[in-house]
C-alpha cells in the first residue's frame, strides 16, 4: 500500500508540474486568454497544489518546471533556462581562463602525468616537464586516478597552494621531487595551432570566439609574419562561436574602415544594431583563405560571411551550421539566468544564413532554391542554411562516418581517445615513429582495435573501418605529438590535411589579397 502511495505521489507531482508547463504552453501557442487570465490559471494550479496535495511539495522546483516548459515551447534550441551552475559554466567558457595550475596530463602506466605546463603558469615555473609522474597531491597517492579527477585536485581559489610529489626518470626508479604551486588564473588559448607551411602559407586555427580571441589571434598573426609567412589560412573547422563582440574585432582586422561587418534586428531596440569596421585593416597585403565546416557557428560565421562578402577571403570547405540569431542572458533573482534569442543577424550583403528547420541537413553546394547575392568583384554568394563556401573541399561521405563513429561510441569518446594515446606510448617507445610526416601502417590500426575491444570500448568493426582516416590522424599526430613535442604535430597536421593543402595550393598562386580569387577562376 506505501508502495501504491509514493507511485502516486510521483504521478500526481508530475500532473502538478505539467499542467503548469501546458498553461504557459498555451500562453505561447497564443489561445484566447488575456495574460492576466493566464497569470490567474496558473496561480490557482500552484495555489491548488501547494494547500491541497496529499504530501508536500518542493513549490520552487514546480515553477522552475514551468519556466523551462515555456521556453521549451518556444521551439528554439538556443533560448533556455540556465541554473546557477550552468550559466557559471558558460560565464567560464566565455572568459575562457579558469584557476588552477596549468597542467596538462594524461594517464600512462597507471600514473598521471605531464604532457605538458603552460607557458607561463605556476606548474613551469617550479619547473615540471613532459613525463614527469604525479605520485601524490596533498599527501595522497595518484595511483589509478583519470584525468578528471587530476584536474580537479589542481583547481581551487586564486592564491591557495597544491602540494605535489612528482617522481622524474619513470619506471619507479628515478628522482622524487616534492613542488608546492599557487594556483592562479589560467588561459586557454583560443588560437589552438599555428605553424608556416611550404611557400610561406601561415595557418592558424581559432577554436572559440572568447574574450582573448582578437589578442591572441593579433598575437600569432605577427608571429607568424616574422616567421615568413606571406598568405595566411584561417581555419574555423569546429569552431562553435562565442562573443559576438569578438567576431566583430576578429572580422575587423581585415577589412577596411567604415566596411560593415554584420547587422542585427530584433523586437528590441538594443538588438537593433548595425556593427562597422572602425580600424585601419592591420594585414591589407596578406593573402587570406578561411576554412568552415558543418560545426562553424554562430560568430565563426559572422567572421566568414563578412569576409566573403568584402571579398577579403576565399572561404573552402563545407556548408556552415546556419546559427545566424544572436542571443541575450537575462539574470534573474534566484541566481539563474534565462538565454533568450532576441535578434537575427545578416551579413553584410544582407544574406540570412539561419535555417528555416532545425534539423534540417547542411547544403555542401550551392542550391537553386537559395537567395543568391553579387560581391563587388561579381562573384556569387548564396544566402539560406550557413555559408556556402566558394570552394567546396573535405569529403561530406567521410564526415557523415565519424558522426557514425562517435554516436556509437557515446559516453566512451574520452575512453577512445584516452586509448589513443596510450597506444601512441607504446609505439613511440618502440621506436615507431622515425620522423614527423611518419605513415600510420594499418596494423597499428587493428592493435588499436583490439585494445579498445580489450578495455570495452565498443564500436562496430564495420563503423571502425569507415573512418580510417580519423584513426590515423588522430593515432599520427599523438604519436608526433608525444615523439617531438607540439610544433612537429601542428605541422604534421596541417600538412596531411588536404583541406588544408587545397587552401595552400590556392594562396601560393597569389600575390596579393585580390589575386587569391583570381586563382580560382
Amino acid at each position: 500500500m506505501r508502495r501504491l502511495r509514493a507511485i502516486g505521489s510521483v504521478i500526481l507531482m508530475g500532473a502538478a508540474a505539467w499542467s503548469a508547463v501546458w498553461l504557459l504552453q498555451r500562453a505561447v501557442r497564443g489561445v484566447d486568454r488575456s495574460a492576466q487570465d493566464g497569470q490567474r490559471l496558473l496561480d490557482g494550479v500552484m495555489f491548488r497544489v501547494r494547500e491541497s496535495y496529499v504530501e508536500p511539495v518542493d513549490e520552487e522546483r514546480l515553477w522552475e518546471l514551468a519556466a523551462i516548459g515555456l521556453l521549451d515551447e518556444l521551439g528554439d534550441p538556443n533560448s533556455a533556462y540556465l541554473t546557477p551552475d550552468r550559466l557559471e559554466r558558460l560565464e567560464r567558457t566565455a572568459s575562457n581562463s579558469y584557476v588552477g595550475v596549468g597542467l596538462q596530463v594524461d594517464v600512462r602506466d597507471g600514473w598521471v602525468t605531464v604532457t605538458a605546463a603552460r607557458a607561463g603558469s605556476p606548474a613551469e615555473r617550479v619547473g615540471l616537464q613532459p613525463g614527469d609522474r604525479l605520485v601524490e597531491v596533498d599527501g595522497r597517492s595518484m595511483r589509478g586516478w583519470t584525468v578528471d579527477e587530476a584536474r580537479l585536485a589542481f583547481r581551487g581559489p586564486p592564491g591557495s597552494t597544491v602540494a605535489l610529489a612528482v617522481e622524474r626518470g619513470g619506471g619507479g626508479a628515478g628522482t622524487r621531487l616534492q613542488v608546492t604551486l599557487e594556483r592562479a588564473e589560467i588561459l586557454n588559448r583560443a588560437v589552438a595551432r599555428a605553424t608556416v607551411l611550404d611557400g610561406g602559407v601561415g595557418f592558424l586555427a581559432v577554436t572559440t570566439f572568447s574574450d582573448s580571441t582578437e589578442s591572441e589571434l593579433v598575437s600569432t598573426v605577427d608571429s607568424l609574419r616574422r616567421a615568413g609567412a606571406r598568405s595566411l589560412i584561417l581555419d574555423l573547422r569546429n569552431n562553435p562561436g562565442g562573443l559576438l563582440a569578438q567576431g566583430v574585432r576578429v572580422a575587423d582586422l581585415f577589412l577596411a574602415p567604415s566596411q560593415r561587418i554584420v547587422s542585427t534586428r530584433g523586437r528590441v531596440e538594443q538588438a537593433n544594431t548595425v556593427y562597422v569596421d572602425s580600424t585601419p585593416e592591420r594585414w591589407p597585403d596578406l593573402p587570406l583563405a578561411v576554412l568552415v565546416n558543418h560545426n562553424t557557428a554562430s560568430a565563426a560565421e559572422i567572421v566568414a560571411g563578412a569576409l566573403q562578402d568584402h571579398d577579403r577571403a576565399l572561404v573552402i570547405g563545407r556548408a556552415t551550421y546556419g546559427k545566424g540569431s544572436a542571443q541575450a542572458i537575462y539574470r534573474l533573482e534566484n541566481g539563474a539566468a534565462v538565454s533568450l534569442t532576441n535578434a537575427r543577424w545578416e551579413t553584410p550583403l544582407g544574406r540570412s544564413i539561419e535555417y528555416p528547420l532545425p534539423d534540417e541537413q547542411p547544403l555542401a553546394d550551392a542550391d537553386t532554391a537559395r537567395p543568391r547575392f553579387r560581391t563587388k568583384l561579381g562573384r556569387t554568394v548564396f544566402g539560406g542554411g550557413g555559408i556556402v563556401p566558394d570552394v567546396v573541399a573535405g569529403d561530406s561521405v567521410a564526415e557523415a562516418a565519424e558522426r557514425r563513429f562517435y554516436a556509437e561510441l557515446g559516453t566512451k569518446v574520452p575512453d577512445f581517445r584516452a586509448q589513443v594515446r596510450e597506444l601512441a606510448t607504446a609505439l613511440v617507445r618502440e621506436g615507431a615513429a622515425r620522423d614527423s610526416l611518419f605513415a600510420v601502417a594499418p596494423a597499428w590500426r587493428e592493435r588499436l582495435y583490439r585494445q579498445m575491444e580489450r578495455n570495452g570500448v565498443l564500436v562496430s568493426i564495420v563503423t571502425f573501418g569507415e573512418v580510417r582516416a580519423l584513426v590515423d590522424r588522430s593515432l599520427g599526430n599523438e604519436m608526433a605529438r608525444q615523439a617531438f613535442g607540439p610544433p612537429y604535430q601542428q605541422r604534421r597536421a596541417a600538412r596531411l590535411d588536404p583541406v588544408v593543402q587545397r587552401a595552400a595550393e590556392s594562396l601560393r598562386r597569389a600575390r596579393t589579397a585580390r589575386e587569391v580569387f583570381a586563382s580560382e577562376e
